[in-house]
């Protein structure tokens, strides 16, 4: 059989919904944005009918109310950690949405049976539930946006995901009301229903799942066929590549900036949330505002930072400087608690909706960072160590406060005494947001320390990505296994991190011998002068000279294109022989 001339770049056609472009794209970051959905929604819900839940179970404490809060979160300050370990190395991420999407949805279900059946107990066992998949789906879904979205846009895509999962928040805050109004009069009641229709959320969460994986999966397998349709690969095959070995040990290598990086996570979240959590209550009795006012004006920072995390997502990717926003939005959360603890005519709406767009600043920045200082095979890992912390000052913040609320039910308590009961709970949530800007400020000694990277512009960032690029370039590709710089760190490092997840990208045996690299490396001079050719900016490999691989002719580079080199000749099928031979 006659060998023909090809191109596989020009063979495979990419037409408009094939996995590389935007429109697939575009619904893969839908699909994640609704994994977290129904999760958000149903996490508010005490927060959106608090003084329900002390008028449906009797004799209900502060201290009970928030174990609904506590309960959530407590699993999740070691789960998550472990959950993270356990995607990044044996379930993959499709089979841990899936089990936690599974694990929400029967949560929910006890926390809705409990509260039709009057038993806090059931309810309190349910959150416990919930929290097991919440916030570990959390962690599988920062693990499906670094799959999907590198460089520059993953800030923009988490901050895009961000402001969705908190859309659910600010939904709830608005339909749970309305629900119970709804179906009031019906046989279980509107409290019932309004935890029901929290447990249809999470059942589209959970079908959102499904399809995401489906378009995953059938984003491999078309991988799969574009890649055996090119007869060579990279020499150290940035496709195929074995992924580096994954440790639950490996946190210990995380730099002193990720560390201090989590007491913001602590601090933050724990001042933010918390108030969250309480805040319908404080406005009722501080403002003497009803239920239904105190809930809308509740879900304005849910509102706030969905509108605003695609922005500052898309403002920290152009302009860099991370640990700048970071601080100017934990020291404006700092001053908008002190406002409300000392101003007896602070606006709350200013309040709330200035917090909003300090969580949207700090949510953008903080989350990224992780990614610019962690290897990408322990990225499972830290994210999953950064939400535990997260949980931990969830778990515990409220436990503390507890005791300095007000009983929900004072009938002859005037706003003004309710402001000064109130005093010390907003100089606690100042404190801890204080302790957020303070920890900022050693961050950044910490990163100047250890090379500036998270305080770095934009371009930096981007000359960084470049050299390390070529460095890769130089060491892993011979004789017409290159690939344009910027292509090859993306996809190097993005595929070492997939297949930590327990993914191979394009799928497929492992092309080349296990010794493959180390072959290579002992004939690179022999390589080094055709790779000068292909690559002429590295001029330290001019003095070397080698011939090409068996004879075969190469086609010339389209760096207009952005082409792999390839073979000009496909092998046939009749008469098999190795990619490389050496």
């Amino acid at each position: 059989m006659m060998e023909q001339p090809y191109s596989a770049f020009h063979e495979t056609k990419k037409g408009f919904w094939h996995h590389s472009r935007l429109p697939y794209r575009s619904v893969i970051l839908l699909l994640i944005c609704f994994l977290t959905f129904g999760s958000y929604y149903c996490y508010d819900i005490p927060g959106a009918l608090k003084g329900k839940f002390f008028d449906h179970f009797q004799g209900l404490t502060q201290l009970q109310y928030n174990l609904l809060y506590s309960l959530y979160s407590w699993p999740n300050t070691v789960q998550v950690f472990l959950g993270g370990y356990i995607i990044d190395k044996y379930l993959g991420v499709r089979w841990g949405c899936f089990i936690c999407c599974f694990i929400l949805v029967v949560g929910q279900g006890m926390v809705s049976y409990g509260t039709q059946i009057h038993s806090l107990g059931v309810v309190l066992i349910g959150r416990f539930v919930f929290g097991l998949g919440g916030e570990t789906l959390t962690v599988a879904q920062s693990a499906y946006t670094a799959k999907w979205f590198k460089g520059t846009e993953l800030a923009t895509a988490f901050g895009i995901v961000l402001s969705f999962s908190r859309l659910g928040s600010a939904v709830n805050f608005d339909i749970s009301p309305a629900v119970m109004e709804m179906f009031n009069n019906s046989e279980i009641g509107g409290f019932t229903c309004s935890m029901y229709a929290g447990l249809v959320t999470c059942v589209v969460s959970h079908l959102c799942c499904m399809l995401l994986n489906w378009m995953d999966y059938h984003a491999e397998k078309s991988k799969v066929s574009e890649d055996r349709a090119m007869s060579v690969q990279s020499c150290d095959d940035d496709i195929f590549v074995q992924p580096d070995e994954v440790h639950l040990t490996d946190f210990k290598t995380f730099p002193l900036s990720v560390w201090i990086i989590f007491g913001v996570t602590i601090t933050f979240y724990a001042s933010v949330f918390v108030f969250l959590q309480n805040g319908v209550q404080y406005l009722q009795q501080r403002y003497g505002t009803t239920e239904k006012q105190a809930a809308f004006v509740m879900s304005m920072p849910y509102t706030v930072s969905a509108l605003a995390c695609p922005l500052f997502g898309y403002l920290v990717d152009k302009t860099g400087r991370a640990i700048i926003w970071i601080l100017i939005s934990t020291t404006s959360v700092s001053a908008i608690f002190f406002c409300f603890a000392f101003l007896d005519n602070f606006s709350p709406i200013i309040g709330v909706v200035g917090m909003g767009l300090c969580y949207s600043i700090c949510a953008s920045a903080l989350w990224p960072c992780i990614a610019i200082i962690v290897d990408m095979n322990k990225l499972g890992m830290a994210y999953g160590l950064m939400t535990a912390f997260q949980n931990l000052g969830l778990a515990v913040f409220p436990l503390v406060i507890a005791p300095l609320l007000p009983d929900a039910n004072r009938p002859n308590t005037t706003p003004a005494e309710f402001a000064e009961m109130y005093k010390d709970v907003m100089l606690l949530f100042g404190k801890l947001a204080t302790a957020s800007a303070a920890l900022t400020i050693l961050l950044l000694l910490a990163d100047i320390k250890e090379g500036g990277w998270l305080n770095a512009s934009a371009a930096a960032l981007q000359e960084r990505e470049l050299k390390k690029a070529r460095e890769e370039a130089r060491e892993a590709h011979v004789i017409g296994y290159s690939t344009p710089a910027v292509y090859t760190h993306h996809v190097h490092h993005r595929n070492k991190y997939l297949a930590t997840l327990g993914i191979r990208p394009h799928g497929g045996p492992r092309l080349f011998p296990e010794d493959f690299s180390q072959q290579v490396r002992a004939r690179l001079p022999d390589y080094a002068a055709d790779m000068h050719r292909h690559f002429p900016w590295d001029s330290d490999l001019s003095s070397h000279s080698y011939s090409s691989r068996n004879g075969r002719p190469y086609e010339p580079l389209d760096r207009e294109e952005g082409q792999h080199l390839i073979p000009a000749t496909r092998p046939t099928q009749s008469s098999p022989q190795p990619m490389v031979s050496i």
